[in-house]
């Protein structure tokens, strides 16, 4: 009887263990950088090179099994996700403007952070719903509002189908850090909701809301009796943004567009009379085309286009801030921005803007908020294997306190080699004329860069 109990709890045991699996998830990548004249000024260029690693392992185990309702198993993910970044050879901290990148991550110093650290349950209750949580990647629509480019963001999520017209809804809440304000106390709370409808293409309704307890500037602001010199000093805000994405795949054409307003109103600071509360009324759009073209003998082309916006602030109106800026949108990947143009990597409200310091909040000088890109681009059909992907940019700051406009113009040339979704080699070069607002002078930068990835 003790050997057949024994056999029967060895065989349970093996029978768990096999519903279970493991996942084992490793990547790297390695690249060399050079820039030229960041600050788009010839008597202070501001010029670096270096190289970055960005390295990933991840394990986990899926499919734990919990227990059975309505014939529907209910499984567990348990998984934990770690990442390093830094400057290879580097003993000192990272050098400006990549430094403000920098301060998104944990560490950047080639020190091993966690990622993600999280629990998922599978077929919640029976349901078609799941949950994480703890330390987990997350993205809201397009990342126009919220992204956690790679730091993880920390709360929990639940995603699942809702009972009319193949709707499906996600919500989330976490807790993190304004990276933008790196002095204490700083708390920032992040919660929301996404509801998909499926149709012809997809509408997906966001909704984010902010509470920020981080000390902060809101820039363009003034009262009297104010004291802070580049705008009014807050002690706390609350920031709403509300989106409505569209994407569409239909035959050779791809479409994605999406739009949200910003709301709210923060709380001001010191012993002065002030104003009961500073408001916050933006709102941005962004708009993704490709076109998929199939030449003769030659293969399949690409063609696309690209229009982002994103308010500015108008300084007439002394305590609304009009600059659409969400505290943990998309913009970076590692120890380098990603937005549109591979040196200036706009965002509807930010960019390497020759002042990309902690004196504004958009990165552009002094006087202007707020970004319009303009971008159109082409990939002709590969060569034995190699891609060249070409693309040009025109920006524009949506205001301005005086003079032009203009923050100038940029051509990418990218020629990469793709090995099965696993390894790819790249090379880039990206020119950057500025406009009359960012330098009177027209200053030219430039972007040099080589990479190898790798992921498995």
């Amino acid at each position: 009887m003790r050997s057949l109990a024994l056999a029967l709890l060895i065989t349970s045991a093996c029978a768990t263990a096999h519903a279970a699996s493991l996942d084992v998830t490793a990547a790297y990548k390695m690249k060399a950088a050079s820039y030229s004249n960041l600050h788009y000024n010839t008597a202070d260029k501001n010029d670096h090179s270096f190289i970055t690693n960005d390295a990933r392992l991840g394990i986990a185990v899926r499919k734990i099994p919990l227990e059975t309702r309505g014939g529907e198993e209910t499984t567990m993910d348990l998984g934990i996700v770690l990442r390093t970044i830094g400057v290879s050879g580097s003993t000192a901290s990272v050098a400006s403007p990549f430094d403000r990148v920098a301060s998104y991550y944990p560490n950047a110093d080639l020190t091993p952070f966690i990622e993600n650290a999280y629990l998922k349950v599978n077929r919640l209750w029976g349901y078609q719903w799941e949950a994480t949580f703890g330390r987990q990647s997350y993205r809201l629509g397009g990342g126009l509002l919220l992204d956690d480019d790679g730091a993880g963001l920390t709360g929990a999520s639940a995603r699942g189908e809702l009972p009319w017209w193949n709707m499906k809804m996600e919500g989330f809440i976490f807790n993190d850090r304004n990276p933008l304000n790196n002095a204490a106390p700083n708390s920032l709370d992040l919660a929301g909701l996404s509801v998909d409808l499926p149709g012809e293409g997809v509408w997906q309704l966001n909704q984010l809301f902010e509470r920020d307890r981080a000390s902060q500037v809101v820039y363009g602001c003034t009262f009297t009796g104010n004291t802070e010199a580049n705008g009014c000093r807050v002690s706390k805000a609350f920031r709403s943004f509300t989106g409505l994405r569209y994407q569409i795949s239909y035959g050779p054409m791809v479409f994605d567009g999406e739009a949200a307003i910003q709301r709210g109103h923060a709380t001001p600071t010191g012993l002065v009379p002030a104003p009961n509360h500073i408001t916050y009324n933006g709102n941005a759009q962004v708009v993704r085309m490709k076109w998929k073209q199939r030449l003769f003998r030659t293969g399949e082309g690409i063609a696309r286009a690209s229009l982002a916006r994103g308010t500015g602030d108008n300084p007439a109106t002394q305590t609304t801030d009009e600059a659409f800026f969400p505290s943990r949108g998309h913009r970076h990947n590692g120890l380098e921005r990603v937005g549109f143009g591979e040196l200036f990597a706009a965002t509807p409200y930010d960019a390497y803007g020759g002042n990309y310091s902690t004196t504004t909040k958009s990165g552009l000088r002094n006087g202007a908020s707020g970004i319009v890109v303009v971008g159109a681009g082409y990939t002709p059909p590969a060569y034995k294997g190699l891609t060249l992907d070409i693309d040009f940019f025109m920006y524009q700051a949506e205001r301005i306190s005086a003079g032009p406009s203009t923050l100038g113009s940029e051509w990418n040339f990218r020629l990469r080699y793709p090995i099965r979704d696993q390894l790819n080699i790249a090379a880039t070069m990206a020119y950057f004329r500025a406009g009359k607002f960012t330098d009177p002078g027209r200053s030219v930068a430039r972007k040099y860069s080589f990479e190898v990835s790798g992921r498995f």
